[in-house]
């Protein structure tokens, strides 16, 4: 796999998330868990695990969203005693998530500057479905 840091995303997500207060890290995925970039504070690899635990995740929150009535998901937190994890739609089929450096990041900044970057991309950061061709399917 190419790295994930090294093209014009990666880039752009150290300057757009990589200098906010409390964001340890960064991630642009596709919404089946692809890795698309990354910023310089996580390694490819663990890019590559975060990538698709949240895809997992953002799976688990369209099944809430579905049983509870809702009308689609935009965005997820996970509140864990040491940091705190958001994932927010940033495309069709994209996801961009973050992990905060402790529980007492400003959240609500963090989130203001991971929706705005969304926002700014929009559908440069769309990811088209992936669908298998069943003519050479075995």
């Amino acid at each position: 796999m190419s790295d994930t840091h090294s093209n014009t995303l990666g880039w752009l997500l150290d300057e757009q998330l990589g200098s906010v207060e409390g964001v340890r890290y960064a991630v642009l995925m596709s919404g089946d868990g692809l890795l698309k970039a990354r910023t310089r504070t996580i390694g490819q690899e663990d890019g590559e695990k975060l990538a698709a635990l949240t895809a997992s995740l953002r799976a688990a929150g369209r099944a809430w969203d579905e049983f509870t009535g809702g009308a689609g998901v935009r965005q997820q937190l996970i509140e864990c005693v040491g940091n705190v994890g958001l994932t927010t739609a940033a495309g069709q089929n994209t996801m961009l998530s973050v992990c905060t450096t402790g529980p007492h990041a400003d959240i609500g900044l963090i989130g203001r500057h991971m929706a705005e970057l969304a926002v700014r991309l929009g559908e440069q950061l769309g990811t088209g479905q992936r669908h298998t061709d069943r003519s050479t399917a075995v």
